[in-house]
């Protein structure tokens, strides 16, 4: 009695095996779904709810999208000028266009997760720590549940505005700091300034924790390994954004 008593404290304290009580677990319990996603690597139901919001809210702000007006936005800032029949042709050309736009939101979630794993096995490996990639997979994927959360609380947002601006979705939601400069007049400080953002921090805790229980390794190390992937992300958006600007 005794014995059987025992052996089950180990497989309790691994945490949820269920798909549905992992995610729940990634907020109320990170350390025990953490060690069982590490152990027993899951990531289909977090994938799809990630993909279905990613699409529920590029649909939303799609069909809500006053198209001619920032399309004249745009040519105003570039020094153009359109007459009122050729922005309604551009405007016609881009709603023809738009489902491109839905589909690239469609695998944004799985391409997001599958690059992120790729860059987290490699460095992983790169610093001598053991890891698979459906572990790094399946850790990855539950870690970005918070910003899933952030999609569904923008959402929600959004959903009572009858008109959307496609270039102000981001700073609609106010985890960051980019919401303190403005996007048009300091492009390169917004994107810096938004990558200080609740979500990707809680997300990149999720990692560390995940990452360490897949790895084995000090979550010092592994922190210090996020750390710097996440900074040369930053630094390379930042860069990109300033020269395209």
């Amino acid at each position: 009695m005794t014995d059987a008593a025992a052996s089950s404290e180990p497989a309790a304290a691994t945490g949820p095996d269920s798909a549905f009580g992992r995610l729940v677990g990634v907020f109320l319990s990170p350390v025990r779904t953490f060690r069982a996603i590490a152990t027993k690597p899951t990531w289909l139901l977090p994938l799809l709810l990630w993909t279905a919001c990613s699409f529920l809210l590029a649909e939303l702000v799609t069909t809500r999208s006053d198209m001619r007006s920032m399309i004249a936005r745009k040519m105003e800032q570039r020094g153009q000028k359109l007459s009122e029949t050729q922005l309604d042709q551009v405007a016609e050309r881009a709603k023809k266009f738009a489902w491109m736009g839905e589909v690239f939101w469609v695998v944004f979630p799985a391409v997001v997760a599958a690059a992120t794993a790729g860059v987290m096995w490699m460095g992983c490996h790169a610093f001598g720590m053991e890891l698979r990639f459906r572990q790094s997979f399946g850790v990855t994927v539950h870690a970005f549940l918070p910003h899933v959360l952030g999609a569904i609380a923008l959402f929600a947002i959004l959903w009572g505005k009858p008109a959307i601006d496609p270039e102000a979705v981001e700073d609609m939601l106010p985890t960051h700091l980019g919401v303190l400069v403005s996007r048009t007049a300091a492009p390169a400080a917004h994107s810096l300034l938004s990558s200080i953002d609740l979500l990707s921090f809680w997300t990149m805790a999720l990692l560390v924790l995940g990452l360490s229980f897949a790895t084995k390794a000090p979550r010092g190390r592994v922190a210090a390994l996020v750390l710097s992937v996440w900074a040369l992300y930053v630094l390379g958006k930042a860069g990109v954004v300033a020269i395209f600007a």
